[in-house]
């Protein structure tokens, strides 16, 4: 690129949010990609002057005008290009023409997971979900299933409950399609709490640790403040709580029925997912904002990372230098709390669903010796079939991710 990089080349940027100056460090970003960067204030003056449309002179002057030493444009230009900040057309020269390098489209451009919630809807739909009354009744609903949880106990949840149907195979299509529908809903909030704020969020399905999960993307909440961030972010958890809330009033009006029971057991498994901090979880991105925190879960991987390699002797193969000291300290505090619940959570799964799963895939594979016309036959198929999607789903996951991080 630097040979593209002449004192009249003008470089043309995507329009860029700049958020509010905290520890040094801006958010930098496209709300409608949801790419964001921290960048010191050195860099976002060059955003600024760069998406002002000055030539690379100019900037170079400014730069060295005010900061006393000359910027290295051809490595800043490489950063944000692979960010995805820079136009197709990015940089011209004498002529107006476009030079090539600094306008490759990088893979943020050409490729997006998931799909678009709701984004047609315009925002002032759904701002209503953030008006003060809709809050009380957030609050209320957290209250309430505390509160009835701990005084009713008859109606805390049982594994019984998960037992929709008596058939083993019916049981299980029935609790797939109850649980992925309660997902389906949590997701949905976010979305449309995300919609509220006037930016758009967009659902894939992902993984986290060995669960398969649904997600929904929503960094383009890095354009707003802060404090309004915390809405979006508990949206999920709040539809739960207030979808629980109603199950459990209805228990107590005597509707004992088996699937508002199921409900009630499938969300509690769901809220309690939510306070795994040790995974990308809702609470997880509360406790990031709250603290003010960029990548904390990757920063933290990479400093493990480079604390096995100085346990054996060799150099660290992260450079952490960029990462500021406040969240260093934090990532201290955070990485055995992140490095025991992963294992834990290997630990359970290892110890208890792999041997249930094994065993219910052996009987599974029995009942493929029954007659045709009985039931075990089409049980044991059935289950097979699930468990087939759901393995051949997670590796596709597997194999999407490793691309992208390609």
């Amino acid at each position: 690129m630097t040979s593209t990089l002449a004192d009249t080349t003008v470089v043309r940027l995507y329009p860029l949010h700049i958020g509010e100056s905290e520890d040094g460090v801006c958010e930098v970003g496209r709300v409608e990609t949801g790419d964001f960067v921290e960048l010191p204030d050195e860099g976002v003056d060059l955003v600024r002057w760069l998406g002002e449309g000055l030539p690379l002179g100019e900037v170079r002057r400014r730069f060295a005008e005010r900061y006393g030493t000359e910027p290295d444009l051809a490595d800043f230009l490489d950063g944000i290009a692979s960010c995805g900040f820079l136009r197709v057309d990015a940089a011209t020269g004498d002529a107006g023409t476009p030079t090539t390098g600094a306008g490759t489209p990088p893979a943020a451009d050409t490729e997006r997971r998931g799909i678009a919630l709701l984004a047609n809807l315009p925002p002032h739909r759904v701002s209503w979900l953030l008006a003060p009354p809709m809050r009380l009744l957030y609050v209320g609903s957290w209250l309430t299933v505390a509160l009835l949880l701990a005084l009713v106990p008859s109606l805390r949840p049982i594994p019984a409950d998960a037992f929709l149907l008596d058939g083993v195979l019916a049981n299980a299509l029935v609790v797939a399609m109850v649980a992925w529908m309660l997902v389906l809903l949590h997701e949905l909030a976010h979305a449309a709490t995300v919609r509220a704020l006037g930016v758009t969020g967009r659902l894939s399905i992902s993984r986290r640790l060995w669960f398969l999960v649904a997600q929904t993307e929503m960094s383009a909440v890095r354009s707003v403040p802060r404090r309004r961030r915390y809405a979006p972010y508990l949206a999920g958890l709040t539809w739960d709580l207030l979808l629980m809330s109603a199950c459990l009033v209805l228990q107590l009006a005597g509707v004992h029925e088996r699937l508002v029971r199921g409900v009630v057991y499938t969300l509690t498994l769901s809220v309690v997912y939510q306070f795994l901090a040790f995974m990308r979880t809702d609470i997880y991105y509360v406790l990031g904002n709250w603290l003010r925190l960029g990548d904390l879960m990757g920063d933290t991987r990479r400093w493990l990372a480079n604390q096995v390699r100085r346990l054996v002797g060799r150099d660290p193969g992260h450079d952490l230098a960029g990462v500021p000291a406040r969240e260093l300290r934090i990532i201290r505090w955070y990485a055995p709390f992140y490095l025991l619940g992963s294992l834990a959570v290997t630990a359970a799964l290892l110890a208890l669903t792999v041997p249930a799963m094994v065993t219910m895939v052996r009987l599974a594979i029995d009942g493929l010796d029954a007659p045709v016309h009985g039931s075990a036959f089409w049980n044991g198929v059935g289950f097979l079939a699930l468990v087939a999607l759901q393995l051949a789903t997670f590796g596709w996951v597997l194999v999407t991710e490793r691309r992208t991080a390609a």
